[in-house]
């Protein structure tokens, strides 16, 4: 007998009871409403139906082989292997190992033998699970049509402590107390405990539902005067706050929230009000502003409401009985009122909120070690790997959680019209704040897959820079207790300073760096980490995203970001004067050596009828990175890397990409993230040509080791300052804005 039999031979199979079993043609299909397997053998239906029977978790796999051969053995234990492996049956522990004895009043057992069999269906301790449900004390706030549904819909299954407001009165409050006596006089008695309305400026706080487990608030638009004077006091341990809310037209359940855990409500009205178009986001925060007015927004209809009512109640059965997750748990649930069109969208803390921004906050003084940069990513499709995507879109996969109409760090991709010859191109959607948005175009010569990597990266650089808020930012006394023990940089030190040299003096926040090259710490500027916002008000940096850099870790960015910086240097030496050539594209597109990337990018610049140049701008003698720029129908992009044809492959590609975009007649204002340089003509760059490839062209990849070394050598550091947040580390994305300083062995 095989290793597998003898895996599964002590455990007590149980299948579930949503498990159908077909005959085929040549076996037996396993399926249910989620997917299915299949078992091919001659004999293999008359076999299930022998087996299937058996496993019921009363009996262990050696029991229900008993008497049989080492193959049927063999064959057992390889269909019990895929039914745990898919989920389609669990291992049930032996009675009283681990379980709990629960005696259940005979009563409560026949009335609600449904809801305990549905949880036996997903869970073992069915008993003991539901009597957390029955024994949990809920409280609804709210005296509108969700809150009776979801009264209702406790006590119809089994909940038996409620706290209800006065203003569920009238009809609703004799439907509620008509359905509570139902169930007391069947030996099932219900608590229906009263609980103030608040006054006018003293909205209930948790000391008034002390007694409560659960606190579920509804109210429509009208909910979050509720539900916001118990999240900003902070939910206590133990408790858990499930809000029902709504803003326009949409109906909001979610999320729900416990102590410590972070996606708040305060996280997903950000987000909404970031994604909404109408402005209707806005309407969550006047109504928290200016309070006793009436909230703008629609009611959900009677149906609706009874529907969102029902949700709540069996959210809450979900959570106590942990026989399912909650749907609430880090998400949102948004249906349309109009359309009853209904998402469910994850929800990761925003960096904005006060509740949530410090979740997952991480050493902003670590050292990077750009030696291990690429060592765990998942390498860009090439020739020979285009084929086998599968990885590539495993990882999109993985990320995408970053992508959400509604409460999604980004909004969505809209690449769907778009003509995806001669290259592959994105446009990925996000908003930067309310009524502001942005769509950053990326490409890619293989997969559309490969491009909306690439865009994820260039956004989450956009999103760090104009989203989320600066942190370990020092000033006042904290600035001068830092500077006992580390040196500053005076801001003319780096590239990317102004015109006019600004002395230290006038630099008010400063922000820790640390180098690349000697690990050691160094206070540098705000201003020059965020060149875009408030810090750089006074222009004392160029705007840029020079040192700007994504990647799947620490090291990544920091990599990403000092090839942006390096390539902001050897454009503006190069707009100084400095020695540029033109790299000869027949040579490079043909002959037996010639890169079949790069020939094709070459080809299609033609077939777009694009006078393409490429031009090197003589980084590599430097730093040894290979800094090119592709010029043509008055566009330009940069292409920089340890490789000389990746950057030229980078920069052709970027190039024809924004050009083939913007001839599209579906694609609305796009750009491919911030400004390396703002309003450069490309044409202003005189360049010779070059008699031939450079050597560089067929030589390896320029080692990070010698790249650092070179830098020393020419007296420059490469200070990083990690700029990301916890949602885009959520989704394995991290961004860090590098900063060079200038030479100071040899003339620029």
């Amino acid at each position: 007998m095989g290793s597998t039999y003898e895996a599964v031979a002590a455990t007590r199979p149980r299948i579930r009871r949503d498990v159908l079993f077909t005959e085929t043609a040549d076996g037996v299909l396993f399926h249910n409403a989620d997917g299915g397997f299949q078992l091919t053998a001659k004999a293999a239906y008359r076999f299930a139906t022998l087996i299937v029977p058996h496993l019921t978790g009363d009996h262990t796999v050696a029991d229900i082989c008993q008497g049989l051969g080492d193959r049927q053995r063999a064959m057992v234990g390889e269909l019990v292997k895929s039914l745990y492996e898919r989920d389609f049956a669990r291992a049930v522990p032996q009675t009283g190992a681990g379980t709990e004895a629960v005696d259940t009043p005979p009563d409560v057992a026949r009335r609600y033998a449904p809801q305990i069999a549905y949880v036996d269906h997903y869970s073992d301790d069915a008993e003991a699970r539901f009597r957390r449900f029955t024994t949990a004390r809920v409280a609804v706030l709210g005296d509108d049509e969700m809150a009776r549904w979801c009264v209702l819909s406790l006590i119809r299954n089994g909940c038996a402590t409620i706290g209800v407001q006065p203003g569920l009165a009238g009809e609703d409050r004799e439907i509620i107390e008509a359905e509570a006596w139902e169930a007391a006089a069947d030996g099932c008695p219900v608590a229906l405990l009263g609980i103030p309305d608040g006054g006018p400026g003293r909205p209930l706080g948790w000391s008034d539902l002390d007694t409560y487990d659960i606190v579920v608030v509804t109210g429509g638009p009208a909910a979050p005067t509720r539900l916001f004077p118990l999240l900003s006091a902070g939910v206590p341990e133990g408790r858990t706050l499930l809000p029902a809310w709504s803003y326009g037209h949409h109906c909001v359940v979610g999320p729900l929230m416990t102590a410590g855990t972070p996606g708040c409500w305060a996280c997903a009205a950000l987000r909404i009000g970031y994604h909404e178009e109408t402005g209707a986001g806005a309407d969550i925060w006047s109504s928290l502003a200016l309070p006793g007015t009436v909230p703008a927004g629609e009611l959900p209809s009677r149906p609706l409401a009874a529907m969102i009512g029902n949700l709540l109640g069996y959210e809450i059965f979900r959570l106590t009985t942990g026989a399912l997750t909650a749907e609430t748990a880090g998400r949102l649930v948004v249906q349309d009122m109009r359309s009853l069109d209904v998402s469910t969208e994850p929800l990761l803390p925003h960096p904005r909120c006060p509740f949530c921004a410090a979740a997952g906050a991480s050493d902003e003084a670590a050292a990077v070690d750009l030696t291990t940069a690429g060592s765990d990513t998942l390498p860009m499709p090439t020739v020979a790997t285009a084929r086998d995507a599968d990885a590539l879109v495993e990882e999109l996969n993985r990320r995408s959680v970053l992508v959400g109409p509604k409460a999604g760090v980004f909004t969505r991709f809209a690449d769907e019209p778009l003509t995806q010859i001669p290259l592959k191109a994105t446009v990925l959607e996000l908003g930067t704040g309310h009524g502001t948005s942005r769509r950053i175009a990326a490409f890619d010569v293989h997969h559309v897959a490969g491009a909306r990597l690439r865009a994820l990266n260039a956004a989450a650089e956009v999103y760090a820079e104009h989203v989320a808020p600066t942190t370990g930012i020092l000033t006042g006394h904290q600035l001068e207790a830092v500077r006992a023990e580390v040196c500053s940089l005076e801001p003319a030190a780096l590239t990317t300073a102004g015109p006019v040299p600004a002395a230290a003096e006038r630099v008010a926040e400063w922000t820790v760096a640390t180098s690349l090259l000697t690990k050691e710490q160094a206070l540098v500027p705000a201003a020059a980490v965020r060149t875009f916002g408030r810090h750089n008000a006074d222009r004392l940096f160029e705007p840029t995203r020079a040192g700007t850099g994504a990647g799947a870790s620490a090291a990544e960015a920091a990599a990403d970001g000092l090839l942006s910086a390096l390539a902001h240097s050897a454009l503006t030496r190069a707009l100084r004067g400095g020695p540029v050539s033109r790299t000869p594209l027949k040579t490079l597109g043909e002959g037996p050596d010639a890169d079949a990337e790069l020939t094709f990018l070459i080809r299609s610049a033609a077939v777009l009828d694009i006078g393409l140049e490429l031009l090197d701008l003589g980084e590599s003698v430097r730093s040894g990175v290979h800094v090119l720029l592709a010029r043509g129908a008055g566009g330009w992009a940069v292409g920089s890397e340890t490789s000389w044809r990746r950057a030229a492959s980078a920069a052709v590609r970027d190039l024809l990409g924004a050009v083939q975009l913007g001839r599209e007649e579906t694609a609305a204002h796009f750009d491919t993230g911030d400004p390396l340089l703002r309003d450069l003509d490309p044409v202003t760059l005189d360049a010779g040509d070059a008699d031939g490839l450079p050597a560089a062209a067929d030589r390896e990849a320029t080692p990070w080791s010698e790249v650092l070394d070179r830098l020393a050598a020419a007296g420059r550091d490469a200070l990083v300052v990690p700029t990301g947040s916890a949602d885009l580390a959520a989704a394995g994305i991290r961004t860090a804005r590098v900063l060079l300083t200038t030479e100071a062995l040899r003339g620029a």
